[in-house]
């Protein structure tokens, strides 16, 4: 799925994004951006990032070049070594969906909804 951006957008966010995580601007970054804008907009029943979702998208961008998915530990095992995480929102941290809301659109099977 190719995702569209407002005019300079994906820019726009990916500099944000890196300011936001403090690093410098690599080819991690640029797949990062291009995986969560797909992850994004699918998410939003979507085919596009419109300039208003320009900031939660950055604020996503940098929590996942820091390595922070907002998921919470929900339990710990010491032997063996097992972290079990609070279910998160196909994809999503709960924070990352809260982020996302208001740019969800409403979906209907296709042929359905005839205006």
């Amino acid at each position: 799925m190719s995702v569209r951006f407002a005019e300079g957008g994906r820019e726009r966010i990916l500099e944000r994004g890196l300011a936001l995580s403090g690093m410098d601007r690599n080819g991690r970054a640029e797949a990062a951006l291009d995986t969560l804008a797909a992850l994004a907009a699918a998410w939003c029943g979507r085919g596009d990032i419109p300039r208003q979702m320009e900031g939660a998208m950055a604020v996503l961008l940098s929590r996942s070049l820091q390595g922070e998915d907002g998921r919470q530990v929900s339990s710990v095992k010491r032997g063996d070594t097992t972290i079990t995480y609070a279910g998160g929102q196909q994809g999503f941290s709960a924070q990352g969906a809260e982020l996302l809301a208001p740019f969800v659109r409403l979906r209907s099977p296709e042929g359905r909804w005839k205006p």
